[in-house]
């Protein structure tokens, strides 16, 4: 968490998406609520957990615009938890149909946020991250 008292959130979309304006978006909507945020295009779940190290994360929000989603979080999860990083809020966002998003958490995911999500709930959300 920043000095400013608000949490620290890890963006990262896989370099095989091509579509990245929504994560980018959100970027810049935390950003604008005092969030710092640190974006990066990843290539195995591996970089997304030593990053999250690296930058002392509070929060990892992961975007999905295909169903990688399915490998790549359970590994995500398993390497925090590995890494005694239970504690690393762990959100979701892009295009999940809605019939997965019990899966998602029953993974440790504590949000998912598709296309057209309110923003506020996010902002809220991310609030109550490492506290």
């Amino acid at each position: 968490m920043k000095s400013n008292g608000k949490a620290k959130v890890l963006l990262v979309k896989h370099w095989m998406e091509c579509h990245d304006r929504g994560v980018k978006s959100v970027a810049s909507i935390l950003r604008d609520a005092g969030f710092e945020v640190v974006y990066i295009v990843y290539m195995s779940p591996e970089e997304i957990v030593a990053t999250a190290v690296e930058e002392d994360v509070d929060v990892i929000g992961m975007s999905f615009s295909t169903g990688a989603y399915d490998a790549h979080v359970p590994q995500v999860m398993r390497l925090l938890k590995e890494r005694g990083l239970e504690d690393v809020m762990v959100l979701v966002g892009g295009l999940i149909p809605d019939e997965d998003i019990d899966w998602l958490k029953k993974q440790g995911v504590k949000g998912v946020f598709g296309a057209g999500a309110d923003t506020n709930q996010l902002i809220e959300m991310v609030s109550t991250a490492g506290r």
